[in-house]
């Protein structure tokens, strides 16, 4: 790390207390970052919501800071065009941010590749299997898994990318042109 240069100022915004106590209080155990009260003096906003509405992301918009990262509890599939539309970069999911991370990001501004963006071909075989309308057990014996295995994957594969249920799945998939 080079020690000449300057911290970058963050100011945290969130309405819950505890994870912005949580946040500042990871910041601040690096020396590449220092947290300030007032947002005119950062050079980064960062924002902390549950789910990220319309109306927030034109808020946080109008806010005016240069630089603005949203971390979410919850990321659906309309959530990257509701942040497109404010002019917001896509907002990272709370689950996927550890403290590295998180620095990276607000120090370098680099775009940090979301892992939720990127499906292996198991995840591609199980939603093209859901898609044809194949039950569990008939993934099961198509992939040669248990089928505890298959619900695991299926329930990573929701969490992962903030989806409800199967069928939000195979919707999503087909959208988002991957099947």
């Amino acid at each position: 790390m080079d020690s000449g240069l300057e911290p970058v100022r963050v100011a945290v915004e969130s309405r819950d207390l505890i994870s912005a106590a949580g946040v500042t209080h990871l910041l601040k155990t690096s020396p590449r970052v220092r947290v300030v009260q007032e947002r005119s003096d950062a050079h980064v906003l960062l924002a902390i919501v549950n789910e990220l509405c319309a109306q927030q992301a034109a808020r946080l918009r109008a806010i005016g800071s240069s630089r603005i990262v949203v971390i979410a509890a919850r990321v659906h599939d309309l959530t990257p065009s509701i942040a497109a539309q404010a002019g917001l970069a896509n907002p990272l999911r709370r689950a996927d941010v550890n403290a590295e991370r998180l620095i990276r990001l607000l120090v370098a501004g680099q775009a940090v590749q979301e892992r939720s963006t990127v499906l292996n071909d198991r995840d591609l075989q199980l939603l093209r299997l859901l898609a044809d309308g194949a039950t569990i057990a008939e993934v099961a014996a198509r992939l040669f898994c248990s089928e505890r295995t298959v619900k695991y994957a299926l329930h990573q594969l929701l969490e992962r990318f903030g989806l409800r249920n199967r069928v939000h799945a195979v919707a999503w998939a087909i959208r988002s042109n991957l099947l």
